[in-house]
């Protein structure tokens, strides 16, 4: 009698624990995947919202095929305005009351790095366009970057500049953030390792209304570039004040902002034309036949309080897609039966993957979950064309 006691309670407990082995299936049912679409809503850096509405416009396109292996995608969307409280907040509504099987977007660097510790104590996978390097460097087993890191847009910056043999001398204007340090940190090594010089690097805070410190400051020290970690605003505003104090230095920025939608806030042709680039992600020209589908993707499935206010989907509808493209695709390899541990493997099956947006092809492992590094650059020539370039003054065919 003892020992069929001692079986049964060993048994027991056996039975208890099995769950915990199982593959998790949070947020997939059998016609379903619930998707937490994470974001700044509201606020000043609702600028970065096309970035999530990039992916959603490529889910309901997936959905209108009927979906994948015949479960469609269900998105529940949460604001957390570029701020790290209220970015927790939502993040744990979403994994703990929707019970997501992932969180897609977050395009905030300091938002993502801030609820990274419950993704990764929970497994919560993640795939977003948050340059941080940290938040994939070292591999964490369900964060994913299918976008551009800070370390290979920092190091594209510096490569572009450097690659006209004049550009010697630069200075890095940044905002004292982790985001931005992501960025130039990546650039000054690279400019310092490729002979050039790093002259100063001169902050410029989020918020900032003036760039006449910072534009006076550049001309003294005599900078041939400068390489401008800031988000879109703040770098308006530099733009701008180089411009009315004469200061020539072409200006290579980060993507903390939409080059269309700075060069039109600019609003000065003077100010940008030739003098203004940015790393460029995609493998062609927006508005080229190449990229059509997605343009008309976008118009197609996205509503109109969605979409640009003026003009067609700008440069972040078409970074955010992606991060869906890939995303979709690992459902479709992890099988008729998903879990998030057959998802992970999926991703890390992904070899030269073709997106059909970036300048690079997906590359992961279990051990590398950064997927592209290739990029080009953007700017307006002398004559105000936009213009794609492979480097300094050479144009990509």
């Amino acid at each position: 009698m003892r020992l069929t006691k001692i079986f049964l309670t060993v048994a027991a407990a056996v039975a208890t624990a099995s769950p915990a082995f199982a593959d998790n299936m949070q947020g997939i049912t059998d016609k379903t995947i619930k998707i937490g679409n994470m974001g700044p809503f509201s606020g000043e850096a609702a600028v970065f919202n096309p970035l999530n509405y990039g992916p959603e416009a490529y889910l309901r396109y997936i959905n209108a095929q009927g979906g994948v292996h015949g479960r469609k995608f269900e998105t529940v969307f949460a604001d957390d305005a570029c701020n790290e409280a209220k970015g927790i907040a939502a993040a744990r509504k979403l994994i703990y009351e929707d019970k997501v099987f992932m969180l897609m977007g977050v395009p905030c660097s300091g938002v993502a790095m801030a609820i990274k510790p419950m993704l990764e104590k929970e497994g919560i996978p993640w795939v977003g366009p948050a340059a941080n390097p940290k938040l994939t460097r070292p591999t964490v087993p369900a964060m994913f970057h299918v976008t551009y890191t800070g370390i290979e847009s920092g190091q594209a910056m510096a490569g572009f500049a450097m690659s006209n043999p004049a550009l010697k001398k630069i200075a890095i204007v940044e905002h004292s953030n982790d985001w931005a340090h992501g960025y130039c940190n990546p650039a000054s090594e690279y400019i310092k390792s490729h002979g050039g010089e790093v002259l100063e690097r001169i902050a410029m805070e989020r918020g900032s209304t003036d760039g006449t410190t910072q534009a006076l400051k550049i001309k003294s020290i005599g900078a041939q570039a400068v390489m401008g970690c800031l988000y879109q605003q703040e770098l308006i505003i530099l733009l701008r004040d180089m411009q009315k104090f004469g200061v020539t230095a072409p200006v290579i920025g980060a993507l903390g902002a939409d080059f269309d939608q700075t060069v039109q806030q600019v609003n000065n042709p003077a100010a940008v034309r030739d003098k203004f680039f940015q790393p460029y992600q995609f493998k062609a020209k927006i508005g080229t036949p190449a990229l059509k589908e997605f343009e008309d993707m976008f118009t197609k499935y996205l509503t109109k309080d969605e979409l640009p206010k003026a003009g067609p989907p700008t440069n972040f509808y078409y970074f955010g897609i992606p991060v869906a493209i890939v995303t979709v695709e690992a459902f479709k390899r992890a099988g008729a039966s998903p879990s998030r541990e057959k998802w992970i493997a999926a991703m890390e099956s992904i070899k030269d993957f073709d997106t059909g947006v970036l300048a690079d092809k997906i590359n992961l492992s279990k051990d590398n979950h950064v997927g592209v590094q290739r990029m080009f650059a953007v700017g307006l020539d002398k004559d105000g064309k936009q213009t794609i370039y492979s480097s300094w003054g050479k144009a990509q065919n």
